[in-house]
């Protein structure tokens, strides 16, 4: 539901951003691109916080993580904050900050 939005956010930054299904495509994609941010649609089942956190540890990647989710599931939210999410928000604060994603500090 928030491809499209985040997608188009990022575009109108001058990024790009690259959607990743499973946990072994996510392996791989670390494997062979650098990237700059991580972002966790926690209603995904497919992806554990903490399984991507190792994914992106084990990369040597440093980049930006972000997760989130529903209101309603604070233990999803909570999860992605234990995993060590650098940051982590409701659906609602995610679509109100999209434009901000994306722009250079």
């Amino acid at each position: 539901m928030f491809g499209p939005r985040v997608a188009h956010a990022a575009s109108m930054q001058g990024s790009t951003v690259k959607t990743v299904l499973s946990p072994g495509k996510l392996e791989d994609e670390l494997q062979t691109a650098t990237y700059e941010m991580a972002i966790l649609d926690l209603s995904c089942s497919l992806f554990e916080p903490g399984l991507v956190i190792s994914l992106i540890q084990a990369s040597g990647q440093q980049m930006h993580t972000l997760a989130f989710g529903p209101h309603v599931q604070e233990e999803k939210l909570t999860a992605a904050a234990e995993a060590g999410f650098d940051t982590v928000m409701t659906n609602g604060q995610f679509q109100q900050s999209l434009q901000q994603l994306f722009s250079s500090p």
